[in-house]
């Protein structure tokens, strides 16, 4: 018993529950976590999750990126790889070549210029891209014109306002505007019946005015004027009009470079719009006539300026500019070289000299451009008139190094039709003719003077041709060494007020002071005679002159067939 004395009976006495203890209250400063707590690891924090939304645009904006990544990809090996384009066809011009390399040209910047207008200009299928481009400018273009009453005339039978006495015979001449009459040789060749001075435009009526006619089928297509005159389409482009500045700048600091020995004679030629736009359209075309006095206006004195438009309107019944093409017909080109020649006092034959060919068939650039059927199922009989009288062209590269002789007209099919005046514009042409009156004539143009050529044969004793936008001389150098007396600026309205102007006085500037000679000098003796066959029916290849260069300098007609198509 002693052995539980020592024993807390306490330990086993029953015990109340402990009282719970009191919470302290909450504090924003109990909320806040604690130092252990914030450096918790960050994976282990949950994270929202993205909308689908989000996700939808991520994987859109990757595949936008992937597309144009996979389109730039393709692009570039398109103009890597394909060929690329040499000629447009629908703007028919040889495209811009790649450029010579020197250290001058590279250290003043023109050789990657010119490599940078070659990359654009020789895109593979160029005109295929040229018809797209034209299709986008159309959904921004204006709308068809209001429909108004048609009241152009019916159609009739156009007529040849041409020299009637001259073609019966009547050899009576005339004495140029400037009161010179032709030297003995060629009196010789009037009396003979070889040569018949062409009638003035002076003496010849204003013909339908179709500026004054309002015409319910005028419409925009592509950016482009298409109007039904006379059953006939007619596309045309619409002239935007322009000072010219640049154009009578470089003409007038030509003059103070070249001396008062020079004629420079200012010819623009104006385009279809500045005959055949109806009168409701008339506000929407710029006035070609006016722009090219504004132009004559800038011009110094002694530079002469002949201004055709007037003329072309006397003529606006005939044949005078092509329908489904932007440039002139050979018609149109001769009226224009006849006020040309009565300005400078030199002779010129009657249209009813020459021999008129002719190419069925032709559809030219504005289908190219505008792509309407309309055009496309109306096309031009394209004209050309051979002179009677004897001459020798020479071809040579636009750094005047000679390359052959031909005539002045080249073998093309029928879709270059156009380039059958000269065989294209990448060459300078020099015509040597049997008119020994010291006049040596220089035609400075674009495409539009091809056609005027072949006229001036009767009228210059040499002639020389060369593109504004390939001449590689310097012109001052060239004008002096050959021996120019006249010096004739004949080129579109487009390129009097346009960039073509402004590289007149690249002309000017280049090359300055070098010295030009002729490596192919023509004996007078020998001059070819084009003799010309008749072109009857479309044919794949038109141009028939190749049997047609006979060489009259011998008793023997002995056969001299260079001609060929150079293009």
């Amino acid at each position: 018993m002693n052995d539980f004395k020592d024993l807390d009976l306490d330990y086993f006495a029953p015990r109340k529950p402990a009282e719970p203890e009191a919470k302290p209250e909450k504090t924003e400063a109990a909320d806040a976590p604690t130092a252990d707590e914030s450096a918790e690891p960050a994976e282990r924090r949950r994270k929202p999750k993205s909308s689908r939304r989000e996700l939808l645009n991520m994987r859109l904006s990757v595949l936008s990126v992937g597309v144009m990544v996979i389109l730039f990809a393709l692009m570039t090996l398109y103009l890597l790889l394909f060929p690329r384009s040499t000629v447009s066809q629908i703007e028919n011009r040889n495209l811009a070549e790649f450029p010579k390399f020197s250290f001058a040209s590279y250290f003043s910047g023109s050789f990657t210029a010119d490599v940078a207008t070659w990359f654009d200009d020789t895109v593979p299928n160029h005109d295929g891209f040229k018809n797209m481009s034209n299709s986008i400018k159309n959904l921004f273009g204006m709308k068809m014109f209001a429909s108004t009453v048609n009241t152009a005339k019916p159609e009739t039978d156009s007529t040849d306002n041409t020299n009637t006495s001259a073609a019966n015979g009547d050899t009576q001449t005339t004495t140029p505007a400037n009161g010179t009459v032709p030297n003995s040789t060629n009196l010789l060749q009037y009396a003979a019946g070889r040569v018949f001075p062409a009638v003035s435009a002076a003496d010849e009526k204003m013909g339908r005015d179709f500026s004054t006619e309002d015409n319910s089928t005028l419409e925009w297509v592509n950016n482009l004027l298409v109007v039904n005159w006379d059953n006939h389409w007619r596309c045309m482009e619409a002239f935007g009009g322009g000072g010219g500045t640049a154009y009578a700048n470089a003409l007038n600091d030509l003059q103070s470079k070249v001396g008062s020995g020079v004629t420079i004679w200012s010819m623009p030629a104006p385009t279809a719009s500045a005959i055949y736009t109806p009168k409701n359209g008339i506000d929407y075309v710029g006035n070609q006539k006016e722009c090219f006095d504004g132009v004559a206006e800038k011009l110094n004195a002694g530079i002469q300026s002949v201004n055709v438009v007037d003329v072309m309107k006397k003529h606006a019944e005939e044949d005078i500019y092509l329908r489904t093409d932007h440039h002139w017909q050979a018609r149109g080109a001769y009226y224009a070289a006849r006020t040309f020649a009565e300005a400078a006092g030199v002779p010129f034959a009657d249209l009813s000299t020459y021999t008129e060919e002719s190419i069925p068939g032709y559809v030219g650039t504005m289908y190219g451009f505008s792509q309407d059927t309309r055009i496309l199922n109306d096309p031009d009989d394209f004209h050309y008139f051979v002179p009677a009288s004897n001459y020798v062209a020479s071809y040579y590269d636009t750094s005047f190094n000679y390359q052959y002789e031909d005539d002045l007209f080249a073998d093309v099919d029928t879709a270059n039709a156009y380039l059958k005046f000269l065989g294209g514009d990448s060459c300078i042409v020099k015509v040597d003719t049997q008119m020994k009156n010291g006049r040596k004539l220089l035609v400075i143009k674009d495409s539009f003077g091809n056609a005027e050529i072949p006229f001036y044969t009767n009228s210059f004793e040499q002639i020389y041709v060369a593109d504004v936008r390939y001449l590689e001389c310097n012109l001052v150098s060239f004008i002096k060494d050959m021996g120019i007396t006249d010096v004739l600026f004949t080129m579109s309205a487009y390129s009097v007020v346009g960039d073509n102007a402004d590289n007149i006085q690249n002309l000017i500037a280049q090359n300055a002071g070098e010295t030009i000679a002729d490596s192919h000098i023509v004996p007078s003796v020998t001059p070819k005679t084009v003799m010309p066959t008749a072109t009857s029916a479309p044919t794949a290849t038109s141009g028939t002159d190749t049997a047609a260069n006979t060489a009259t300098g011998s008793a023997s007609d002995s056969t001299d067939d260079t001609s060929s198509a150079k293009e």
